[in-house]
């Protein structure tokens, strides 16, 4: 069987995003339920969850986030917008991990349809990012996909460094470790941030059989020694290939850098020359290209 990582899954996991606005009033829950009941499936779950202790909503100063305020990704002029506006608001859920995606899945329709009634900007801690503006009534599909926007790849460089640190955000929501890459060299960036969704979608996917077992328990194991296929980083996307390679890799934990995690996963590149396996064996194996496709 190989090597096996012990992962300790916490009681609960938090899902946290932040709506800013200028508005002078901001809906209550009443409204709120009205708003996003009027479905079925999602819209309903996010309904029920209105007036529960799972669900806070409450003014707080960012300073109160300054950690993953400072990690946000996004355009500049909407940062800006973000962090100067008149009011923030915290919309949190605290859920069993059992229950994710889903949990966070209608936190997140109340957190984007709050944003919408406000006129306001709503960002995801637990991603990173900054939502997407609606047009219109916000919806959210049923069926997950990591890559709209819930896991988010980021790339970092160690002081001007040689080389480069690529890293998710988001797994910790679902009561599981973020992954992470590095060193890696720059020309091979791209095929890094490929391998670690491909690892999220993984990850993601043994969650959720885990959590439709009869009795989930608190402590299951991962293995250490697993193959990362080009299929995987197109499930990310929330679409299939019908091509693509096998890239064999071995997983160890390493310190996080993702506020309030303790650990992380991290990719161990075979053999003694790293900068060759990236170059060639990980590039031929990670899709070159990837597009994010409508559910059907």
């Amino acid at each position: 069987m190989g090597e096996r990582l012990i992962l300790h899954l916490p009681e609960t996991v938090t899902t946290r995003f932040l709506v800013a606005t200028d508005a002078r009033t901001v809906p209550g829950p009443d409204y709120l339920a009205d708003a996003v009941g009027g479905g079925g499936g999602l819209s309903r779950a996010a309904a029920t969850l209105v007036g529960t202790p799972a669900l806070t909503i409450e003014h707080t100063p960012p300073g109160t986030c300054r950690d993953r305020l400072r990690t946000l990704g996004g355009a500049p002029d909407r940062l800006a917008e973000l962090i100067g506006a008149a009011r923030h608001l915290a919309v949190t859920t605290v859920a069993d991990p059992a229950g994710q995606p889903r949990h966070a899945q209608a936190t997140r329709l109340l957190a984007r349809t709050l944003a919408a009634a406000t006129g306001g900007v709503a960002a995801d801690l637990d991603s990173s990012r900054l939502l997407p503006v609606d047009e219109g009534p916000p919806t959210e599909p049923d069926r997950f996909v990591p890559g709209r926007d819930w896991v988010s790849v980021f790339i970092a460089s160690s002081e001007g460094g040689p080389s480069l640190r690529v890293e998710t955000a988001g797994l910790h929501r679902f009561g599981l470790p973020e992954v992470m890459a590095g060193p890696v060299p720059y020309a091979s960036m791209l095929t890094a941030a490929n391998l670690v969704r491909g690892l999220a979608w993984q990850l993601l996917a043994e969650h959720t059989g885990w959590a439709s077992g009869a009795a989930p328990g608190r402590i299951r194991h991962t293995a250490a020694e697993r193959v990362v296929r080009a299929d995987d980083v197109m499930r990310f996307w929330g679409t299939r290939s019908s091509g693509g390679g096998a890239l064999p890799l071995t997983l160890d934990w390493t310190a996080s850098t993702c506020p309030g995690c303790e650990r992380a996963l991290k990719v161990l590149p075979p053999g003694a020359d790293p900068p060759t396996w990236w170059a060639e064996t990980a590039a031929e194996a990670m899709p070159k290209l990837v597009h994010a496709v409508p559910d059907p």
